[in-house]
C-alpha cells in the first residue's frame, strides 16, 4: 500500500538538503535553542491535543493563551496581538474585514500577496492600484515610494484605507513613517501585510518594524522565527469588537496546539535571544556575501547597490535620504550577469542539496537564520565557488512589469461571470477571470477583472517554459471573461 505525501516527505528528509527556504525554524533546528524547546521539537507528535483543561481555548482564551498573547503584545509594543493557526492569509482576512466595510475604496499595492487580493472580492471593495518600482538594473522590483503612493491616492474620490507589503518578498523596505502618519492623519485605515518581517526590530541591524504606527499588523511567524508552518501573529492598535469575530469566523474551530505553542516559543526565542543571535548572523552573513561577491560568479544585493540606481534618478531633484531603500540583512538575494538563468541557477543549488527560497529571472532568495552556522555559510560558498556559469545560461530574460494592465472591472464584480478557458497566445486584451499568479513570490502579474497585455503574456509564457508554477494557467490556458 503506497502512502505517497507520507513517503515523499521522508524521503525529502533524508537527502538532508540546507533549508535556506521557509519555514524558519529551519526543519526544527530552531527549537533546540534551550531544554524547554528541546522537550517541545522531541515530543511533537505526543503534544497534539484538542481544548482541554486547563489549556485554555483560541476563540474565547482566559488562560494561558490569553497570558501568552499579551507577552506578545508587550514583545512588539501594541494594544493586542493574537495567535494565528491559519497563516497570515486568516490575518490579511480578518483586518480587511474589520477595517473596511462593502464598498469602501482602498489602495493597494500592486505586489500584495493573493490572500489580500482574495480580500478585495470577499470585501466587494473598490480598489485603486499603487504602480510597482522596478529595478530594472537587478531584476526585482521595489517597495512603492511615496510618489506613487500619492499619485494613487490622487485617484482615489473617497479613500478609506490603505493595505501595503512591508518588507517585499526580496526583504526590501523603505521608511514609511512619514506616509503612514500622514495617511492616518487622512482618516484612513492603515493595513500592513508584514508576513516577511516578524523579527523586524529585534536588533537595530535590521529593518525598523512599524508595528507601533499602523492600525493592522499581519506577521508570518513560520517564514522566519521558530514556529511551524501556518504560525503567524495578528498585531492590532485599533480599537475595534468586529476583529475578535472576524477572527474566529477565518480560524478553524480545531486550532492546532503544536503551532501555538511554537507561536508562543517564537516570541520566547525573540525575546531572550533575538537580539544577541541576529546581530551574530548579520556579522557572519556579511563576512560570507563580502567572499562569495569576490568569486564574480554572482552578487548579493546591498542596500548601497539599491540606492546607487535611485540617487542616479534624483539628479536636478533635492536628495531625500528618508526615501532610500533598506534591505534584510538575513536574506540573500543572488543576481547574475544578463544573460544566466534564476530558474537554473535554483535548481543547481538543488543538486548542491540547497534548498533556496524562490527563484526569479536573474537570481534566487536565500533566507538565511540564526540557525544557520559557519558550516552553512561554507556550503554556499563552495557551492558557488563550484558553479559553471556556462552551464546557466537563460534563453530569454522577462522583467517584473512596472504597468498595471487596464482594469474594466472590480474583481468581486467578475466573481460569478462566466468564463472561458482560452490559450494564452490568444489572450491579448481579453478579461481575466481568475488572477494570473507566478509563484513564488504568489504576486498577481494580472489581476481578475484586469486586461491580459502582450508583456504579462510573455512573462507568462517564461514561466511555463522553466516548468514554474503559475496560479491560473493550466496546460498552457487561462480563464477569461466575455462581456457580451
Amino acid at each position: 500500500m503506497k502512502i505517497p505525501l507520507l513517503e515523499q516527505l521522508l524521503k525529502y528528509h533524508d537527502e538532508k538538503n540546507m533549508p535556506l527556504s521557509m519555514p524558519g525554524n529551519k526543519s526544527g533546528a530552531g527549537f533546540l535553542n534551550d531544554e524547554l524547546g528541546e522537550q517541545f521539537v522531541g515530543r511533537l507528535g505526543f503534544l497534539d491535543i484538542t481544548e482541554v483543561e486547563p489549556l485554555d481555548n483560541l476563540h474565547y482564551p482566559e488562560g494561558v493563551i490569553k497570558e501568552a498573547q499579551e507577552l506578545l503584545a508587550k514583545t512588539y509594543g501594541v494594544k493586542k496581538a493574537y495567535f494565528l493557526v491559519n497563516g497570515s492569509s486568516s490575518g490579511n482576512m480578518a483586518a480587511m474585514f474589520s477595517a473596511f466595510d462593502e464598498g469602501d475604496e482602498v489602495l493597494v499595492e500592486r505586489n500584495c500577496h493573493k490572500s489580500i487580493y482574495n480580500g478585495l472580492i470577499m470585501r466587494k471593495l473598490k480598489v485603486i492600484y499603487i504602480e510597482p518600482v522596478i529595478d530594472e538594473k537587478n531584476g526585482v522590483f521595489l517597495p512603492p515610494d511615496k510618489e506613487n503612493i500619492y499619485k494613487a491616492l490622487y485617484k482615489c474620490l473617497n479613500p478609506k484605507g490603505i493595505i501595503l507589503t512591508y518588507p517585499n518578498y526580496f526583504g526590501i523596505t523603505y521608511d514609511i513613517d512619514e506616509i503612514v502618519i500622514d495617511l492616518k492623519l487622512k482618516g484612513m485605515k492603515v493595513v500592513i501585510d508584514c508576513a516577511h518581517g516578524a523579527h523586524f526590530g529585534i536588533n537595530d541591524r535590521l529593518p525598523k518594524s512599524i508595528a507601533k504606527l499602523v492600525d493592522y499588523t499581519i506577521l508570518s511567524a513560520h517564514k522566519t522565527l521558530p514556529a511551524l508552518t501556518q504560525g503567524a501573529y495578528l498585531l492590532a492598535n485599533e480599537e475595534n469588537e468586529q476583529l475578535e469575530f472576524y477572527l474566529k469566523a477565518f480560524t478553524t474551530t480545531s486550532p492546532s496546539y503544536l503551532i501555538m505553542a511554537s507561536l508562543d516559543y517564537a516570541r520566547h526565542y525573540l525575546d531572550n535571544y533575538g537580539e544577541r543571535e541576529y546581530e551574530a548572523l548579520i556579522n557572519n552573513a556579511e563576512r560570507w556575501k563580502e567572499k562569495i561577491n569576490k568569486l564574480n560568479k554572482v552578487h548579493i544585493l546591498s542596500k548601497n547597490d539599491l540606492n546607487r540606481e535611485h540617487r542616479y534618478k534624483m539628479i536636478k531633484k533635492v536628495e531625500d535620504h528618508s526615501k532610500e531603500y533598506d534591505i534584510d540583512l538575513t536574506r540573500y538575494i543572488l543576481i547574475l550577469p544578463q544573460g544566466y538563468s534564476g530558474h537554473k541557477l535554483f535548481e543547481y543549488l538543488r543538486k548542491e542539496k540547497i534548498q533556496a527560497e524562490m527563484s526569479f529571472s536573474r537570481g534566487v532568495v536565500l533566507i538565511l537564520s540564526p540557525f544557520n552556522n559557519e558550516e552553512d555559510f561554507k556550503t554556499i560558498y563552495g557551492s558557488i565557488l563550484r558553479l559553471e556559469l556556462n552551464d546557466i545560461c537563460g534563453e530569454s530574460e522577462s522583467k517584473y512589469s512596472s504597468e498595471i494592465p487596464e482594469k474594466v472591472l472590480e474583481p468581486y464584480q467578475v466573481f460569478k461571470l462566466s468564463g472561458e478557458w482560452i490559450e494564452i497566445e490568444k489572450c491579448e486584451n481579453c478579461i481575466a477571470k481568475e488572477a494570473i499568479i507566478p509563484y513564488p513570490p504568489g504576486i498577481p502579474l494580472v489581476c481578475s477583472g484586469e486586461r491580459i497585455s502582450a508583456s504579462s503574456i510573455k512573462i507568462i509564457k517564461e514561466y511555463i517554459i522553466n516548468k514554474k508554477t503559475i496560479i491560473g494557467i493550466k496546460n498552457g490556458k487561462t480563464q477569461i471573461v466575455n462581456l457580451k
